[in-house]
């Protein structure tokens, strides 16, 4: 009995060190789910699937899970500029939240700082 449980958790950990998913430009990922709506059973089983492998291979990035009734299936992803972006992961796939996620990020270009009359501005 106890080997089957440790067998199970060590593929687990392995399947999580396998999957090598590194986010560059995100600081904060906050996902938004309900574990009873219909719509939101693609981020439910991104949360349950890739999730731990994010947060193991992005430990510099704040991850929080909010799950309330009054929340639609979304992630809210915080730059390293303040910018802000949801996206909508109503009636998608976990696939389809992870590559929402890793094109948002890809697709981020960080403001440029530049120095101008001794001044540091972005650009």
């Amino acid at each position: 009995m106890f080997g089957s449980n440790l067998s199970r958790i060590t593929r687990h950990v392995n399947k999580i060190r396998e999957m090598k998913v590194g986010l560059e430009n995100v600081k904060v990922v906050q996902v938004c789910s309900h574990s009873h709506r219909k719509e939101a059973t693609g981020i439910q089983k991104f949360v349950k699937d890739y999730l731990p492998a994010l947060k193991f291979h992005n430990t510099e990035i704040a991850f929080t899970n909010v799950n309330k009734k009054e929340t639609d299936p979304t992630l809210e992803l915080h730059f390293e500029d303040g910018v802000v972006q949801k996206l909508d992961c109503s009636n998608i796939s976990k696939d389809q939240v992870l590559e929402d996620l890793l094109k948002a990020d890809k697709n981020f270009k960080a403001k440029e700082k530049v120095e101008f009359f001794g001044k540091e501005i972005s650009i």
